[in-house]
């Protein structure tokens, strides 16, 4: 079987870099340059039209959106232990994954890319502010879920706190008070000390402040 994932180093992407290396699968990836514009280019659009990260290519199919992915990585390959057994353990996770897509990922979007939402530049301030406002209070409810849990779902490491860690990165990197956030983390911390994902952080050339 042939894996390969596209990524970008420190994107939403690391979540399913992240599950794939959790999952002992062997795959390639390719570094796309967000920045340069690489995600815009056409032989990138071939694989992925909508011009975003991540896609995973296996045996020639693509699949797109971090949902689908960790669900096909974790699911798919029970043997890795990164998905729940019990289907309302795997509910939670594929809700809270959808909550995370949906919800938390955009109004990230609209502090840190106010220009893809709106062009001119007083509705733009005007989305970078509320959405540092409305991210920074779903990292404050990430929190609050973590009260007195060791992992996101179930009672072991999923592809969920995986996911996870980009969230609270991106905060830390925006000057956010996530470190005051002690049960999300304590889950970070415990994630990072994880082989898998210290290879993952090592191979992107990222930290938790770069």
């Amino acid at each position: 079987m042939s894996i390969k994932l596209y990524y970008a180093p420190g994107a939403c992407s690391l979540a399913s870099h992240i599950a794939l290396e959790e999952s002992g699968l062997e795959y390639e990836t390719q570094r796309i340059n967000t920045a340069a514009g690489e995600q815009r280019q056409p032989e990138y659009l071939k694989i992925n039209p909508r011009g975003r990260v991540p896609s995973l290519v296996v045996d020639g199919k693509v699949m797109t959106e971090n949902v689908g992915i960790l669900t096909y990585i974790a699911g798919g390959y029970p043997k890795a232990r990164i998905w729940p057994k019990d289907t309302w353990h795997q509910a939670k996770a594929v809700s809270t994954m959808a909550w995370l897509s949906n919800t938390v990922h955009p109004a990230y979007g609209h502090y840190f890319r106010p220009a893809r939402y709106a062009d001119d530049e007083p509705s733009q301030a005007s989305l970078k502010a509320k959405g540092k406002e409305t991210f920074e209070g779903c990292l404050r409810e990430i929190d609050g879920l973590l009260e007195g849990r060791k992992w996101a779902i179930g009672e072991h490491f999923t592809v969920v706190d995986g996911y996870l860690v980009v969230f609270y990165r991106w905060g830390n990197r925006a000057g956010l008070p996530v470190k005051a956030l002690k049960n999300y983390t304590a889950l970070v911390e415990r994630v990072l000390e994880r082989p898998a994902v210290s290879k993952v952080m090592a191979d992107e050339g990222i930290t938790l402040d770069k």
